[in-house]
């Protein structure tokens, strides 16, 4: 079955072609997960076949709601390879978040010049 998954801490979207146009099987999706511990809320998007769950990273992991989703048919028993893959999304995330402070720093340093020179 043909699936992606992105995931950040705390919130986690998986794509299933299975979603697609089905509001019975995305409502049954949508309960299953809803009731398992530590999850906070989540969404079903019939048009994308997409689930997006936001879940308390102190009480249930990633591993534990592919799981879970692996028990409706869902997943893949191999979902490890893709959960790995979006750990290097958070690297990338953390890689992105720095350029951006370093951007914002030099442009308030020179911000900073510029209004000292105005005054001068």
């Amino acid at each position: 079955m043909s699936h992606y998954i992105h995931h950040v801490p705390g919130r986690l979207r998986v794509k299933f072609p299975t979603l697609k146009r089905n509001e019975r099987h995305a409502l049954q999706t949508k309960q299953h997960i809803d009731s398992v511990h530590g999850v906070l809320a989540s969404e079903c998007n019939t048009v994308t076949g997409s689930l997006i769950i936001k879940y308390d990273t102190n009480l249930v992991g990633v591993h534990a709601l592919l799981d879970s989703l692996r028990d409706l048919g869902h997943v893949q028993p191999h979902h490890a390879v893709l959960a790995t893959h979006s750990a290097g999304m958070n690297v990338t995330q953390k890689i992105s978040d720095k350029v951006v402070n370093k951007l914002l720093e030099t442009v308030i340093e020179r911000s900073a010049t510029v209004l000292i020179a105005a005054l001068i």
